[in-house]
C-alpha cells in the first residue's frame, strides 16, 4: 500500500475517467478503488472486490 502514496501512485493503478479523484488497483481480477488525501497520507477504499462487482 506505500506505492499508493507516491506520486503519481505505483503498482498497476489508473485514475479512473469521470471520476473525480478515484483510482483503481488491480490485483489479478479484483479490484481496489480507493481515493489518496495526499496531505493527510490517507487512503480511503471505496470498494474491494471481482471485477464486474465493484464497477
Amino acid at each position: 500500500m506505500q506505492g499508493l502514496l507516491a506520486i503519481p501512485p505505483q503498482g498497476d493503478i489508473k485514475k479512473l475517467k469521470g471520476q473525480d479523484g478515484l483510482y483503481r488497483m488491480r490485483i489479478g481480477t479484483y479490484r481496489v478503488l480507493f481515493r489518496i488525501d495526499h496531505d493527510e497520507r490517507i487512503i480511503y477504499i471505496e470498494a474491494i472486490g471481482n471485477r464486474g462487482d465493484v464497477y
